[in-house]
């Protein structure tokens, strides 16, 4: 029970700090979702039911920091991504070793509507669109 306690309060303390650290801001999270590419299935006598496909990446945008954060969940190999600016035309491509984990990609604070592709060894494409003001 102590240890519980301990571990609320130094949550509630150190909180505000990591707050203000990201300047405040809400980070704006971006909804990755598949291209709906992969192998069919059944017996041809109907639909198939599957249940919801597990998407490997998250993202969020934190304009203060003008950073991207890529949560790959799990190692998906070498991965070429894409960013690109709508309403500038501008884009950036890289290709990362998309190992587990939290992949940070700083951004020019330039305002607009973006589109992120990711496009994993098998050919399998991920987007997601965000915004910066």
């Amino acid at each position: 029970m102590k240890k519980l306690f301990l571990v609320l309060f130094l949550i509630c303390l150190v909180s505000p700090f990591l707050h203000a650290q990201t300047g405040g801001d809400e980070p704006v999270v971006i909804v990755i979702g598949g291209d709906g590419s992969g192998n069919g299935g059944g017996n041809g006598s109907g639909p198939v039911r599957h249940a919801p496909a597990l998407i490997p990446i998250q993202a969020a945008y934190y304009p203060s920091l003008s950073t991207l954060l890529v949560n790959f969940i799990y190692d998906l190999g070498l991965v070429a991504i894409e960013i690109e600016n709508l309403t500038t035309g501008e884009s950036i491509q890289t290709n990362v070793n998309a190992i587990q984990g939290v992949h940070p990609f700083s951004l020019p604070n330039v305002a607009g509507d973006y589109v992120i592709t990711f496009t994993l060894p098998s050919g399998r494409v991920y987007s997601g669109a965000f915004e910066i003001e």
